[in-house]
């Protein structure tokens, strides 16, 4: 049963035909089932229009049903959630709103994405703060009476690792996650980790499309943050818009008004994914990736780095070889995976639980001939 399970939801998939798709950490694959509702979104609003007070409520009904869909992943209530494009669009928000002053200090680590690196320096130049970088593994225990915010991803990009989530909550310290690598592809409970801020993408794990994404804001710290870029639906009477008196939760930093395509794509995308149970997909992902890891690991012909129960696994070539060459030969034998360049020359892939045992031991006979 769980052979024939594991099947029918690769199956989903149509990427598989063709080629052994290890890339989830840049974009996810894409269900045939999103294919299908993007294209009935575009043809309706093709043949029907784009106004009408209909059409503008349908719009607003589908962005809620994509909120609470986020908030069910997030174990979280929907008034907390706000509907973004990105996970970076997620830590400009909290970066933007918060009132930081020039001393204030943001702790973060040495495994982090331009993503979320770069709104960091940008509030360096612009606003004065002091940004300090911690070892990925050691950033809980660099927090200090000076760290205003500690900003760090829960699932490493480049390793896999999972950071210290208790440890930071034991630290007391605000914090703010950088979900790219955790949102769909591990389990996650913003309650039990103590975040204040949770910013995610919907392109990788969730198979969403690009500009998709989410932002959690504690909702004690909801009024403590000024709303960045205020529009009509930051505003719970937009008929009074000069008072910018702010609507209710969250949705007052929703990025934009909901695109219904945004919103067909996602929720055919969550459906698939959610169908065979999120414990199923999270618990296959994880221990295919280990396996894969651990099999790398016996043949000895790369150096596969640290990391924790994530679906991300990053290997090295013996002497320090081009991995951007390693890439086109391992696709060129049909697996997508990527490099990571900018960490000593890696090799990551990332593996789904639509990924197979067959292809992991593929990629192992491949990736050990370099």
């Amino acid at each position: 049963m769980a052979i024939a399970q594991a099947k029918a939801f690769r199956a989903e998939f149509p990427v598989f035909e063709r080629v052994s798709y290890l890339n989830a950490g840049t974009e996810g694959p894409v269900p045939a089932a999103a294919v299908q509702a993007a294209r009935e979104r575009i043809e309706l609003e093709a043949s029907h229009g784009r106004s009408g007070k209909a059409f503008f409520e349908g719009l607003l009904e589908m962005a809620q049903a994509v909120r609470a869909a986020y908030a069910r992943l997030l174990r979280s209530g929907a008034e907390q959630v706000a509907l973004t494009g990105s996970t970076t669009d997620g830590v400009n928000t909290v970066l933007a709103g918060l009132d930081l002053r020039p001393g204030d200090e943001i702790l973060t680590t040495d495994e982090e994405h331009p993503g979320l690196l770069a709104p960091l320096g940008q509030a360096r130049r612009r606003q004065g703060i002091r940004v300090r970088v911690a070892p990925f593994e050691r950033v809980a225990d660099e927090v200090s009476s000076d760290t205003r915010l500690v900003a760090c991803s829960h699932v490493s990009w480049v390793s896999g690792r999972v950071v210290d989530t208790a440890a930071l909550k034991r630290s007391g310290a605000s914090v703010l996650l950088d979900a790219a690598q955790a949102i769909g592809a591990i389990p996650v409970d913003v309650d039990e980790l103590g975040c204040d801020f949770y910013a995610a993408s919907g392109q990788k794990w969730l198979c969403g499309p690009e500009g998709s994404g989410c932002l959690f804001i504690r909702e004690e710290r909801l009024d403590e943050c000024s709303i960045p870029w205020p529009s009509y639906g930051s505003l719970a009477d937009p008929q009074r818009p000069l008072e910018v008196e702010p609507a209710a939760g969250a949705a007052r930093f929703d990025h934009g008004f909901p695109s219904g395509l945004r919103s067909a794509w996602v929720l055919a995308s969550l459906e698939v994914l959610g169908a065979p149970g999120w414990d199923w997909v999270h618990a296959r992902a994880a221990g295919l990736a280990l396996s894969l890891a651990n099999r790398l690991r016996e043949r000895g012909a790369v150096e596969v780095l640290p990391r924790g129960a994530s679906t991300l696994v990053s290997w090295r070539l013996p002497d320090r070889r081009d991995p951007a060459q390693e890439v086109e030969r391992l696709a060129a034998a049909g697996f997508v995976l990527r490099s990571i360049p900018s960490h000593g020359g890696l090799i990551r892939a990332s593996v789904g639980a639509w990924s197979s045992e067959e292809e992991l031991e593929a990629l192992v006979e491949t990736a050990s001939r370099t």
